[in-house]
């Protein structure tokens, strides 16, 4: 459904109460101008068959009179803007439509609004054509629903306005020219426009506006959450590869205190561990008191390179002289002194041992 405001003049008269009582034209059939969201003109054709629907006509009687077009009106929002009230349903009178209104506030009319505008939904048929005037159209407007009848400065219905006297026209005909305004579109074209068309457009604007900020400020905080998770999930990583680390150089540490024949606990700390082993290479004359865990871990490094060197040693010393027995037998000399070379082995191999 599509929402269309039509506007219709008030032979209005004045109850003992102040309000102002009426049979105007509201609205009438054939071929009205509207403009799209982009300035483009567009004709719509309002048949008869559409205009004076049963349900259509019925359709007025109750719906609110109001101080310009508040946009579609229910329950929720109708309190600040009624002024009046349609009274009766809707008559056929030639192509115009007309019905019984009240205006219980007559401070819009007197402030120069005297023509009246329905708000209504309708079904667009968007087939083009000819209307029987002649006039060219390029869509039809079906299902009409009304929802309100607005008051304003002009109506788009030009006999669609309250029947006043010559001196209520008169006392108003230069308000009316000077209340229009002008609104600036997005695509930088201006119209004319009253007062209340300018006000919902500005209105729309906002909410716009303001959907777009809470638009941006749901993306950044989306994107502020992908940040702390890619953030949590490095960290998770990190720490993995740091456990692992940990674990294996713990392996290690271990494995060579073993191999060293040093003794330890199971929940005995790194440092621990290395000094023992330290010990166990430099003996207890070396001392860490007040060394910090880099030094230590260095004379660790140290130590550990330092016994493997000795066992390279001891080992090249004993193959040297294994070597050099074998040799001493298959020369077969028979004799019991060894040979100068085998000499140099044993006592290599001594030296290896004393460290």
């Amino acid at each position: 459904m599509t929402m269309r405001y039509d506007r219709v003049p008030i032979k209005a008269t004045r109850t003992d109460t102040g309000y102002i009582v009426d049979t105007p034209v509201l609205t009438r059939t054939g071929v009205f101008v509207y403009r799209d969201p982009q300035g483009k003109e567009r004709r719509e054709y309002r048949p008869p068959e559409a205009v004076f629907a049963a349900d259509s006509l019925s359709g007025f009687k109750g719906i609110p009179v109001t101080d310009g077009h508040p946009g579609k009106v229910t329950a929720k929002n109708a309190r600040p803007h009624i002024v009046g009230s349609v009274m009766s349903e809707g008559r056929r009178d030639d192509q115009d439509l007309v019905a019984d209104i009240v205006i219980y506030d007559p401070a819009p009319v007197e402030a120069g609004k005297k023509e009246l505008s329905v708000g209504y939904e309708v079904t667009l048929d968007e087939t083009p054509g000819t209307a029987p005037t002649g006039e060219r159209y390029d869509a039809i407007q079906t299902s009409i629903k009304p929802n309100h009848l607005a008051l304003v400065f002009r109506g788009r219905a030009g006999n669609a306005r309250l029947n006043l006297d010559a001196a209520d026209e008169a006392a108003n005909h230069q308000e009316e020219k000077s209340i229009m305004d002008k609104v600036r579109l997005d695509n930088g074209l201006s119209y004319e426009a009253a007062p209340e068309v300018i006000h919902e457009i500005n209105r729309l604007r906002q909410d716009l506006a303001s959907a777009q900020s809470e638009r941006d400020k749901a993306q950044a905080r989306a994107d502020t959450a992908e940040a702390k998770s890619k953030e949590l999930e490095d960290s998770i990583e990190q720490i993995r590869q740091d456990a692992t680390a940990a674990a294996t150089a713990r392996i290690k540490l271990e494995g060579q205190a073993q191999a060293l024949g040093v003794e330890f606990k199971a929940d005995a700390k790194d440092r621990d561990i290395q000094e023992a082993v330290i010990k166990k290479v430099r003996g207890d004359a070396f001392k860490m008191d007040g060394k910090s865990d880099d030094y230590v871990a260095a004379a660790y490094d140290l130590a550990v390179a330092e016994k493997q060197s000795r066992q390279n040693n001891v080992a090249a010393a004993r193959q040297a002289m294994n070597q050099d027995d074998q040799q001493h037998r298959e020369d077969g000399d028979g004799g019991d002194k060894p040979s100068a070379s085998a000499s140099a082995a044993r006592a290599k191999y001594v030296a290896g041992l004393r460290g």
